[in-house]
């Protein structure tokens, strides 16, 4: 990563942020040679992603043939307009955010009791509210299904982090964003005003307060 301040290592952040997106963007090559972005819902589970699809498909037939993969998830915060940091200067316009990159190997799970925990994963994070019978893979509501469906799983040789709140501009600037997002207060404005606040613990008083 280039911006070596808004990277981050926080990886009980990667499991909050990995719990709160529903979606995640697979990175695969299609039999063509071209990039190919499959968007789809996912599980992290110790640091690894699984998702599930048919016995057949595209996914299947790649992953069979090419199993690096990458994975990136992203946690949109707020658009900050230029004319909060320069006067009729369009360029500081800029977004914040945290973005998770995963590079790996996707496989196949073929164990019915590693396929069933993540499947029952999945409906406590995509079903909340439950309503249905747990699934087991000893459960013969559940069994054929597990045969049937694919589950997929990423193992990560690389997990990059990055959370852009304002880390490049000074203490007082970054102070002047917060005063103005909580003065806005709109969409996720004050969560914002919260992650920028927290870059503050580890910058000086005072430090570079002339940007």
């Amino acid at each position: 990563m280039r911006r070596k301040d808004f990277m981050s290592k926080d990886y009980d952040e990667l499991e909050a942020i990995a719990k709160h997106c529903e979606v995640g963007y697979l990175g695969i090559h299609d039999p063509d040679g071209y990039p190919r972005i499959v968007p789809l819902n996912f599980l992290l589970i110790d640091r690894c992603i699984y998702f599930h699809g048919a016995q057949e498909g595209e996914k299947l037939n790649v992953l069979s043939t090419n199993p690096k993969v990458t994975f990136s998830l992203v946690e949109p915060h707020s658009l900050i307009p230029s004319y909060w940091i320069a006067k009729d200067y369009a360029c500081p316009a800029t977004a914040l955010y945290k973005s998770i990159y995963f590079r790996g190997q996707g496989n196949l799970v073929h164990d019915l009791g590693e396929k069933a925990m993540a499947l029952q994963s999945f409906m406590e994070k995509y079903q909340p509210e439950g309503n249905y019978q747990p699934i087991i893979a000893t459960d013969p509501m559940y069994t054929k299904q597990l045969q049937r469906v694919s589950v997929f799983k990423i193992v990560p040789t690389q997990i990059d982090m990055k959370f852009k709140f304002g880390q490049n501009f000074s203490v007082k600037k970054r102070r002047e964003l917060i005063e103005k997002l909580q003065e806005r207060n709109r969409g996720v404005d004050m969560q914002t005003a919260e992650e920028i606040k927290r870059t503050l613990k580890g910058a000086g008083e005072g430090k570079h307060d002339d940007v």
